[in-house]
This record gives C-alpha cells, structure tokens and sequence, in this order.
C-alpha cells in the first residue's frame, strides 16, 4: 500500500511539473547580423566616416612630424662632416628629441583613436542594444542572437531581424 502511494505521489508531481511545460507558447527566436547592419545602415556609415575623417587628419599630423624628421636627418647626415663636435652634438641631441616626440604623437595618436572607436562601439552597442530589445519585446521574441554567436551553425532566413534592427536604427538616428 505504502509503495502505491508513494508511485501515485510521483506521477501526480510529475504531471503538475510537466503541465506548465505544455502550455507555455512556442519559443521564438531572431537573428542579428552585424556585418550586415553595418554595411546597410545609414547612420552607422556617417558614423564610421567621421572615425575616418579624424584617423586621416591625425595621419596627416603624424606625417608632417615625420617628414620633418627626415629632414632632420638628412640635413644632419648631410652637415656632419662639416659640424665642429659641439655643433655636431647639439644637433644629434636636436635630433633625438624630435624622434622622442614623433614617438610620443605616434602613440598619443593611436590611444586617441582606440578611444574614440571604443567610445563610438560602446554607444552604437547601447543603441543597438535598445532596438533589439524594443524588437523582441514587440514581436514577442524568446531570444535574439548575433549571427557569429559560438555554436550558431544555422538558422532560417525568416528569423533574421537585421533589417528591422537597420531601419529602426536609421530613425532613431534622424530624430
């Protein structure tokens, strides 16, 4: 008697746990792909150009130093044989300090740049971020995922939601 009840105990738990599990809706799932919104969308190109624009005017500068320290050089090489020892000194210590500070905007340079691509991938993110949930909430998405995730090795076209996520992205973006 004490096993059937124990029997009857364990498929009545086993019912009440499974029930909630058959009732709950079909699991619906979306797929972002980031190269794609970042070749389609708008906003993100202006943003990408203005990182470019600022890269090219720092190269710019990176490059009048560093013409000028050619010159430098070669006026150096060009004059050493003439140059009492002093001179010649003077002028190899002129010469050091400016590598020094071609070095020091070469690496100023290239911290401002990282920083401004962190900074620009760090807001787009929280941006995207948004949209994506505002799209699964009112589509009714169970989850949404980066096309590259680990482990994704296929999905149907009809979940992917780059587009929507690149419109909603360019509004947002215009407003």
């Amino acid at each position: 008697m004490k096993k059937l009840l124990v029997v009857i105990t364990g498929l009545m738990l086993v019912g009440l746990l499974a029930a909630p599990a058959q009732c709950q809706q079909p699991c619906k799932i979306g797929i972002i792909d980031m190269e794609a919104f970042q070749e389609k969308s708008v906003a993100f190109q202006k943003i990408r150009d203005k990182l470019r624009a600022k890269y090219q005017s720092l190269q710019q500068k990176l490059d009048k130093e560093k013409e000028e320290l050619m010159r430098l050089e070669e006026e150096f090489r060009k004059q050493s044989m003439m140059l009492s020892l002093d001179a010649k000194e003077t002028k190899k210590k002129e010469l050091e300090k400016k590598k020094r500070y071609y070095k020091y905007l070469y690496e100023e340079y290239s911290h401002q740049m990282k920083d401004a691509e962190l900074e620009a991938r760090r807001t787009i993110g929280k941006e995207i971020e948004k949209i994506v949930e505002e799209i699964g909430k009112k589509q009714g998405f169970t989850i949404i995922l980066e096309r590259k995730t680990m482990g994704l090795v296929y999905y149907r076209d009809e979940i992917d939601i780059t587009d929507q996520v690149v419109k909603a992205y360019d509004r947002m973006k215009k407003k």
